[in-house]
């Protein structure tokens, strides 16, 4: 039997030329290759020109923006959906709970998509959708959320009214007590997938094939044989020059599982292609 801390990648295949899971890095290296990556600006908190720069930043960037710790997180400390620079100041003390230097970027609409690449081949593509409520004018949020619980797949988490659903609520201009407007989406928290009362699909079958190269010279800027990019994409099934989307993240040691149980779609071997490496 062989044990592995993670996936088990030939140690030839391991050396990074740059940290690619930090944020900044990545993208300054993708904008000059004009891989689509959303607008964003880098914030040190070690020195005070970085606090005298919030205000600055927070004028450039169109609104929503995201503030979220540079390296690391898995979604935790990160802020979405911030409209106002009081929201913004809130953002950062959360962010910074864990990392002084921060990236703060453009809040790009549409799913929380992941890309996995082995050798340089597409291998999975998994969308993953935060748990959303659609109004009928008549319920209140948490009413609405109640009835979505009690429908909910028998893999899918239940969703948990907290502190964060609040605030994230909040910063859409409601709260859970409030009657939903007939036909308004409201986004319950920046979370995705199945575990955060979401849903995931597995949809490389479905993805228009303008992605393709775009994502395979990705991975060939970071050099990595295994790789996971995470993208923002309105319509993963359209032309990807008919729409407004970017990569914000690399993973250069992804999670494979998202690709064998989503809810839907049909699940891909990329642990038998990682094996294939050896």
């Amino acid at each position: 039997f062989f044990y592995f801390e993670s996936i088990p990648i030939k140690p030839e295949f391991l050396n990074m030329s740059k940290n690619w899971d930090d944020k900044v890095i990545l993208k300054q290296e993708f904008k000059k290759y004009g891989i689509p990556i959303p607008n964003y600006f880098e914030l040190s908190l070690f020195t005070f020109f970085g606090f005298r720069n919030i205000e600055k930043i927070f004028s450039k960037l169109e609104k929503p923006i995201i503030v979220k710790p540079r390296i690391g997180s898995r979604g935790r400390h990160t802020i979405t959906n911030i409209n106002s620079l009081k929201q913004f100041r809130e953002g950062i003390n959360i962010a910074s709970q864990i990392c002084s230097y921060l990236i703060v970027e453009e809040h790009l609409r549409g799913n929380v998509c992941r890309a996995t690449l082995v050798n340089g081949v597409l291998a999975g593509f998994y969308v993953g959708q935060a748990p959303t409520l659609i109004g009928d004018g008549k319920k209140t949020i948490k009413e609405l959320i109640e009835e979505k619980d009690s429908k909910r797949h028998n893999r899918v988490e239940p969703i948990r009214i907290s502190k964060e659903l609040d605030d994230h609520v909040l910063r859409s201009g409601f709260t859970v007590g409030d009657i939903l407007p007939l036909g308004v989406s409201l986004s319950l928290t920046h979370r995705i997938g199945r575990l955060f009362g979401g849903v995931t699909k597995e949809r490389l079958d479905d993805l228009h094939p303008s992605f393709i190269p775009i994502l395979k010279e990705a991975t060939k800027i970071v050099g990595l044989s295994v790789v996971g990019f995470d993208c923002i994409i309105p319509d993963p099934t359209k032309d990807a020059y008919s729409q407004r989307w970017g990569i914000i993240e690399c993973n250069s040691l992804p999670f494979i599982d998202l690709h064998y149980y989503a809810l839907e779609g049909k699940p891909k071997n990329i642990a038998g292609m990682i094996w294939d490496l050896w």
